[in-house]
């Protein structure tokens, strides 16, 4: 807390304490919101970019076709490029998942037309319409293979939809991060217009317009590092517990994204009160007498 002269008496103390305070609180509370919407883009395109990952392509197979040509063909695809992980499910994996489905043993009634088949997961960069309808009809010309079964209408959704809500987001947090940089240039603005008249006063007994500027570019610096200290804190908690409940969203698992960010807010909370700071004072320094009254 800053310490003040002898000669000001207690009320004005506390006025000037509420005052710093203040400007403290909302300086926090708007990197709070701007880290908020950070942290809500980020882990909304993750959150996207997961679901893409997690679409899977099944390949289906001819009921003669045996369990050890499945495997040798399993093996070719996991040397494809756009094949992120792979796996054989056996046919009676695939009779009790049927069965499951159905809710009785269909066996005692058709022969079983199930064979084994192969799961494959695809890379990220192929996890679109287009590149997986190329894959499907690649492994169609393999005589062995039936068919290729995938989320097709889940995948056009998640991939004609992922740009624009991706732009939608950020469009957003931008223009919510304008009003809040804005909000703080004004309270900071405010705080110095009310100091005109003594920085005027400094500068005609002879103070520098460094000097002058020193005190008020400090307090921007302690006010944007407290500001920023205690909107991380609230960031963090937040995150906290949003992972608490909702942890398929709020993921930890890059932690030095996470922190990268945080540390960000901090840094962008110091640096924005110092310049803001420092413009304010410069106005004020330059400006005219006539207009100290304006």
């Amino acid at each position: 807390m800053a310490k003040y002269p002898d000669t000001i008496d207690r009320i004005t103390k506390a006025r000037l304490r509420l005052s710093a305070l203040g400007s403290i609180f909302s300086i926090a509370l708007t990197m709070f919101f701007i880290g908020t919407l950070g942290f809500f883009a980020f882990f909304s395109t993750q959150y996207l970019k997961n679901l893409s990952q997690k679409i899977e392509m099944e390949v289906l197979f001819h009921s003669d076709i045996k369990e050890a040509d499945i495997s040798a063909l399993e093996q070719q695809i996991k040397l494809k490029p756009y094949i992120a992980a792979s796996r054989v499910s056996s046919k009676e994996e695939n009779t009790a998942n049927a069965k499951k489905i159905i809710g009785s043993n269909y066996t005692d009634i058709i022969p079983n037309p199930l064979n084994a088949s192969i799961i494959i997961s695809v890379n990220p960069d192929y996890a679109n319409s287009d590149s997986l309808s190329k894959i499907s009809k690649e492994l169609k010309k393999n005589d062995i293979v039936q068919d290729v079964d995938y989320p097709d209408f889940i995948v056009k959704s998640v991939s004609n939809n992922f740009k624009k809500i991706q732009w939608i987001i950020l469009a957003i947090c931008a223009v919510f991060m304008i009003i809040s940089m804005l909000l703080i240039a004004n309270c900071i603005r405010l705080n110095i217009y009310a100091k005109r008249f003594s920085i005027k006063s400094m500068l005609l007994v002879g103070a520098t317009p460094r000097f002058v500027r020193k005190p008020f570019v400090t307090k921007g610096l302690l006010q944007g590092i407290w500001g920023g200290i205690i909107a991380c804190v609230l960031v963090a908690l937040v995150l906290y517990f949003g992972n608490r409940s909702m942890p398929e969203f709020v993921d930890f698992s890059l932690m030095g994204v996470v922190a990268a960010i945080l540390a960000g807010i901090l840094i962008f909370s110091i640096l924005f009160t110092v310049l803001i700071s420092t413009f304010s004072v410069n106005r004020y320094i330059r400006i005219n007498d006539e207009r100290l009254y304006l």
